[in-house]
């Protein structure tokens, strides 16, 4: 809003020859250093989170089991859990009780951070490099990457980075050589649904989490 107010303010001056000629550019160059800014925010945070991972998933030190604890603790802090449960929920939300819910914000973390954790398998420990960065909408950026293998073609990695109103960046989606976990899970979850209800969503939620 103030943004639109400098640039309005700037077009009437020019209208009436009062204008200097670089009128314009603190709002320009402001905003050109805002993309950036959140540009390179996103392509940080989707290193700090490989980098992060590959660190959890392959302790020595750990069980298999402290390894995928480690790991989850890892997405759970990068990822904006909350926002992609809601989503894969969709419509179905809305017909939840407030037990049903309860249940399923209590589950939803262990489980998809358990679904990402076998994404991660083939990323791993591989170098990454960024492909290309754009901005997608006013909060959110696609960071485009991919990881060298020796003996096979690339593995191609998209990662979704919002910024929040704090200034943190949270990974809303983590696309693997063109799989969307979030769109894929929240056409199974909606399916599934259609034919067995809620509360059968839930039980297989916890059952494939391990609770």
């Amino acid at each position: 809003m103030f943004m639109s107010r400098v640039r309005i303010f700037a077009a009437l001056l020019a209208a009436s020859s009062m204008a200097p000629a670089y009128a314009q550019e603190p709002a320009e160059a402001e905003t050109a250093e805002s993309e950036v800014s959140r540009i390179d925010g996103a392509i940080a945070f989707a290193k700090a989170l490989s980098a992060d991972a590959t660190v959890a998933l392959t302790d020595e030190t750990a069980s298999d089991a402290e390894k995928l604890a480690n790991f989850q603790t890892v997405l759970a802090d990068g990822l904006a859990l909350e926002t992609i449960g809601k989503f894969m929920l969709g419509e179905s939300r809305r017909k939840m009780t407030e037990e049903q819910t309860v249940r399923y914000e209590k589950i939803f973390p262990d489980y998809i951070t358990k679904q990402y954790a076998e994404q991660f398998d083939e990323i791993v420990g591989k170098p990454l490099e960024v492909k290309d960065a754009k901005e997608i909408g006013r909060r959110d950026v696609i960071v485009r990457t991919q990881f060298e293998r020796k003996d096979d073609s690339p593995i191609l990695v998209d990662w979704r980075v919002r910024q929040l109103k704090s200034g943190d960046h949270k990974g809303i989606d983590i696309i693997v050589q063109g799989v969307s976990i979030m769109l894929v899970k929240r056409e199974e979850f909606s399916a599934f649904i259609a034919t067995n209800g809620i509360d059968a969503l839930l039980d297989r939620l916890e059952q494939e989490a391990g609770v």
